[in-house]
């Protein structure tokens, strides 16, 4: 069914699909929510070794996930109303993805680390052992992040980094969704769209994409945990801080320790006004949850990275603005709100406006490579940020680390090109290009192919 679409509308269609199954099912959940308790489902089922083929597990899934879904959509409950403060996010979410389309590749160190995870991810069908025969690198890592855009992959047969790029933009628009969450704890609906959309739009332009992710998974579980519904919220409030951890494992608690600590500070009678739950335990059945689904982990382990300054900024700054916002007037609020959003609209485009990592016509050499070298052939590229991207576009190795602890492959270079207007390393090409376009120049050790 999604074969007839053009390419970079089955990679949303696909996304959307995640987001939406199986969360909206769980009927008693707010509507907010339901994307993450999706996308945390979706980053569970890869963690756990259950074998077979991830094809077949997603086909079953999301069709069995669908026709239970018509019953929601039969019976839906209380819809959440459209109203000045759901327009705000609706906002808010277009400013953060707008300016994003422009460019190739999220930016950032960590997505073309995701994007070649997810490629092999989708190529073994499954959980492989290392991340040969890309990167000599051994034991292989994958995050939650890139644990989604193989689903991605897997579902519509995009390329691995248009995949991953849906997938930020997906996690930029749900961390805005769980910032709102975390702010209402605390803030009237209108207020909290506005924080959660001033403090996101600027730090958005920076975040790393697993990051933003990791981010959006421990804010809501804290917003999760905060509404007091009993155990069903005290289970999927773990469920996400697990998801978080899988995702990002030095950002997640991080953020979790952030937005708790917003959620604890002076309540407000007004806003908070739900009486103490009358259920006890909420806490260990949210530790038990996130303790056994994260068990994985002991021998999965996700990549280690430092934290993600950018999505944890846009948290406490969530908080901070969320104390403040309780504190002014109906009309002192509505001239900071409006000076806060065009502040931050105006960063987030000012900070999407830079170079992209990787040029059009450095995607489309790249895609060349995929296309006509053999499958083991070596890549010899400058040591610039786009040729991070050859092992996941090109699918194919390169002289160029991925990052600390990343092994450079060894071997005789077969393909040889140019990226930023820089030659690759070693004697300069002789021979006429097998391809150019722009200032990417592909030269190999046999034109013919």
């Amino acid at each position: 069914m999604l074969d007839a679409l053009p390419l970079d509308a089955r990679v949303l269609a696909a996304a959307a699909a995640l987001m939406a199954l199986p969360g909206v099912l769980v009927v008693r959940s707010p509507w907010r929510a339901l994307p993450l308790l999706s996308l945390a489902f979706w980053v569970a089922s890869w963690t756990w070794p259950l074998g077979g083929s991830r094809t077949q597990v997603l086909h079953v899934l999301l069709m069995v996930f669908g026709a239970l879904a018509l019953f929601r959509i039969v019976r839906p409950g209380p819809l959440p109303r459209l109203g000045r403060a759901q327009m705000l996010v609706v906002v808010g979410a277009i400013l953060l993805a707008v300016p994003q389309a422009r460019r190739v590749v999220p930016p950032g160190t960590r997505p073309p680390v995701d994007a070649l995870a997810a490629e092999l991810l989708a190529w073994h069908d499954g959980w492989p052992a290392s991340f040969e025969p890309l990167s000599p690198r051994q034991p292989f890592q994958a995050s939650g992040l890139a644990a989604i855009a193989a689903d991605v992959i897997l579902l519509t047969g995009a390329p691995a980094h248009r995949a991953v790029f849906a997938v930020k933009v997906a996690a930029d628009a749900l961390l805005l969704l769980a910032l709102w969450s975390l702010a209402g704890t605390r803030a009237p609906a209108g207020r909290a769209a506005v924080v959660a959309a001033a403090a996101l739009l600027p730090a958005a332009a920076v975040a790393e994409a697993s990051g933003v992710l990791a981010s959006a998974f421990a804010v809501e579980a804290v917003a999760l945990f905060h509404d007091r519904r009993g155990h069903p919220s005290a289970f999927t409030a773990g469920a996400c801080v697990a998801a978080a951890m899988t995702t990002d494992v030095t950002t997640a608690p991080c953020a979790l320790l952030l937005a708790s600590l917003f959620a604890r500070i002076a309540p407000d009678p007004v806003v908070d006004a739900a009486p103490a739950s009358p259920v006890p335990g909420r806490l260990r059945t949210a530790a038990w949850t996130a303790a056994m689904l994260a068990l994985p982990l002991v021998w999965r382990v996700p990549p280690v990275e430092a934290p993600d300054a950018a999505s944890l900024a846009a948290v406490g700054l969530t908080g901070l603005l969320g104390l403040a916002a309780r504190r002014r007037s109906v009309a002192e609020w509505r001239v900071v709100a409006s000076g806060l959003l065009v502040m931050a609209a105006g960063g987030a485009f000012l900070g999407r406006a830079a170079d992209d990592v990787v040029t059009r016509d450095e995607e489309a050499a790249m895609t060349w490579v995929r296309d006509h070298a053999r499958p083991l052939d070596l890549v010899c590229a400058p040591d610039v940020p786009a040729a991070s991207w050859i092992p996941a576009i090109a699918g194919r190795r390169a002289t160029v680390p991925m990052g600390r602890g990343w092994p450079v492959p060894a071997g005789e270079c077969a393909v040889r090109i140019s990226l930023s207007g820089l030659a690759p390393p070693g004697a300069a090409p002789v021979d006429a290009p097998a391809f150019r376009a722009g200032q990417a120049v592909v030269w190999t050790a046999s034109q013919g192919r």
